[in-house]
């Protein structure tokens, strides 16, 4: 997925029109199929998109260790510019760097090391010419764990689109003198805060202290002092967790029940390894709750409900646009925003909002945007599920198709980790055989007990902008740190090689 000074839906508008009418320009002076592949892209590999956009002020990640299965989570901490940052100029990337040749003779080698100890589905493209210069078994659909997030960040970029907001409202119904019912709608945004609403970033960015304090405000107005407050989350409808997750990993950190209402992802702190709430609902309306007291109103709450027909809105607050919040999902790989992306994109295309119909929604809006989906099976839209699979080649399609677009889609890559720099990756690419790659890959990571998996661009030493995805499953128990590594010695070769 997925920011500015203030007003930042303003902020989020300039630099998305900077970034299309740039690249718009530097299309119409090429070939009318060269891709239009900016050193905007460029500036974000070699400074990190954490540190130009400031979604990961505070990077980190935890190791994997036996036997945790799903890959941990960073801290998030997301930011935005600060007030008064520039936009900055746009240029082409020089399409005259030697496209890498020969990269099998250099890869086999590394991808036959003992480390790797599973399946491989390779597929390495050229992103301005689409010319494929390395595959391995690419039509064969693996399991991607985290991988399964760019399908997701896509889907949600080009359905709902990179500017949507997300909406918490609260409502009044059953006034009887001065008192009534509040109902507290949730509108999909998992990033609420618990304080005041935090323009400049994106966890956090609406408020439910601004929300009480306005509804505060507009219950004075109808004389109102005494409500009970209860929470509407109709919006999603079925089962709040998938059958294919396992209960423990909300104790481990990885998932929380999916509920249009939550605070904070369902985080409970943003230390390491701390458990997700296991009722994030009920804690979003104690926090209002809380708030809405603070302000003179006696309040009770109540058990969920939708709010009835003719309840009249009285205080809304907004997310962030969702190009920040799929910045966040790809950076901090958080399952909890991704599965309510995903029942988001289900909305989109008139589904209902529910764990059963968001992984076919995801597949339906890459379909749409006439991406490959022939090897895509979903049971989440998250990773966490192992019956997930994609093959290389449609992964590398839908990467190839984001480096091409000048739309919302093109988004995509400039929202994941670097490696060494951000995200998911800030510690990787750091060893002696990776480090040439630091600050030049920018991928979505994976890992399971037996899957690892890295899908995403790299800049070659000479200035050519390669996309790729290697996706091993079936690995070894225990095996999933060497198998990491020797994904990433992979890519570095590919970042050390002009190979004219």
């Amino acid at each position: 997925m997925e920011d500015t000074r203030g007003n930042r839906r303003q902020g989020d508008t300039r630099r998305a029109a900077t970034r299309r009418e740039a690249r718009q320009r530097s299309g119409r002076a090429r070939r009318s199929r060269v891709l239009p592949i900016t050193a905007g892209v460029l500036a974000l590999l070699l400074v990190g998109y954490g540190t130009a956009d400031a979604l990961d002020a505070a990077p980190g990640v935890l190791t994997l260790d036996d036997p945790i299965e799903v890959q941990p989570l960073p801290a998030p901490e997301a930011e935005a510019p600060a007030a008064g940052a520039a936009a900055q100029p746009v240029s082409a990337l020089p399409d005259t760097a030697p496209i890498p040749q020969d990269l099998g003779s250099r890869l086999q080698s590394i991808l036959d090391q003992d480390g790797m100890t599973g399946a491989l589905s390779v597929d390495i493209r050229d992103a301005l010419t689409g010319e494929v210069l390395y595959t391995a078994d690419e039509n064969s659909a693996k399991t991607p764990a985290s991988v399964t997030k760019v399908l997701t960040a896509a889907a949600a970029l080009g359905t709902l689109g990179a500017d949507t907001r997300f909406r918490t409202t609260t409502a009044l119904s059953g006034q009887d003198g001065t008192a009534g019912a509040v109902h507290l709608v949730g509108g999909g945004d998992v990033l609420l805060g618990t304080g005041e609403s935090a323009p400049d970033r994106v966890m956090g960015h609406a408020g439910l202290a601004t929300l009480a304090a306005d509804t505060a405000a507009a219950l004075a107005e109808e004389g109102i002092d005494t409500v009970t407050v209860s929470a509407d989350l109709s919006r999603y409808t079925g089962p709040a967790f998938n059958p294919g997750w396992d209960r423990a990993d909300i104790g481990n950190g990885y998932i929380a029940p999916i509920e249009p209402l939550m605070t904070d992802s369902a985080l409970t702190s943003f230390d390491r390894g701390a458990p997700r709430q296991e009722e994030p609902a009920q804690v979003a309306v104690d926090a209002f709750a809380d708030a809405l007291g603070g302000h003179g109103i006696t309040v009770e709450t109540a058990d969920p409900a939708p709010a009835p027909d003719g309840a009249t809105e009285l205080a809304a607050v907004e997310s962030a646009p969702v190009a920040g919040v799929v910045g966040h999902l790809m950076l901090a790989s958080d399952n909890v925003v991704s599965e309510a992306m995903g029942r988001e994109v289900a909305l989109a295309l008139g589904k209902p909002g529910a764990a059963a119909e968001a992984p076919a929604a995801v597949i339906e809006s890459l379909a749409n945007q006439q991406l490959d989906t022939g090897s895509i099976a979903l049971s989440d839209t998250s990773g966490l599920d192992y019956a997930n699979r994609i093959s290389a080649h449609d992964l590398t399609t839908i990467l190839s198709t984001a480096a091409a677009s000048d739309g919302d889609l093109s988004l995509l890559i400039p929202s994941m980790p670097v490696g060494g720099l951000s995200g998911t990756l800030f510690d990787r690419y750091l060893s002696d055989e990776t480090e040439a790659a630091a600050g030049r890959v920018a991928a979505k990571t994976g890992t399971l007990r037996t899957v690892t998996s890295l899908a995403g661009s790299v800049l070659t030493q000479d200035g050519r902008l390669i996309v790729f995805s290697i996706l091993a499953d079936d690995l070894d128990p225990g095996s999933a740190l060497a198998a990491r590594q020797v994904v990433d010695e992979a890519v570095t070769a590919i970042s050390d090689c002009g190979c004219p």
